[in-house]
């Protein structure tokens, strides 16, 4: 196990590490391997993705306030529609918005999500 990682054979030498626990680690990482966990680790991704720019996260706060129009983000943010929609498209895609049309009108509001319930909090 540890004879191909020199480093690790030095810990396992110097009690620093047990065999036992690296076996551990490595039966926990290949269960992080699998098709479902890959899918949830991608999900994450997703919303970390999607909450790690500045401007996606003043529009979740100002759709924790009311749904809104995305014209009414254009002028909120002082920005052009392709880019509020592209915001908006990659907060829909991480299932923190959701999307409604009133006629040709597309109107976003906050999806059920204890994500949002603590970047609300964090923000606050």
């Amino acid at each position: 196990m540890s004879e191909h990682n020199p480093s690790l054979r030095r810990l396992i030498l110097l009690n620093i590490c047990q065999p036992s626990d690296i076996s551990e680690a490595r039966a926990e990482a290949e269960k992080l391997a699998t098709p479902a966990s890959t899918a949830k680790l991608r999900q994450i991704e997703r919303l970390f993705g999607a909450v790690g720019e500045a401007n996606r996260l003043k529009i979740l706060l100002l759709l924790s306030k009311k749904e809104k129009c995305v014209c009414e983000l254009e002028a909120a943010l002082g920005m052009p529609q392709p880019t509020v929609s592209h915001h908006l498209g990659v907060l829909e895609q991480a299932g923190l918005v959701k999307r409604s049309k009133k006629g040709r009108w597309a109107f976003y509001g906050l999806a059920e999500s204890p994500a949002i319930d603590l970047i609300v909090r964090l923000a606050a």
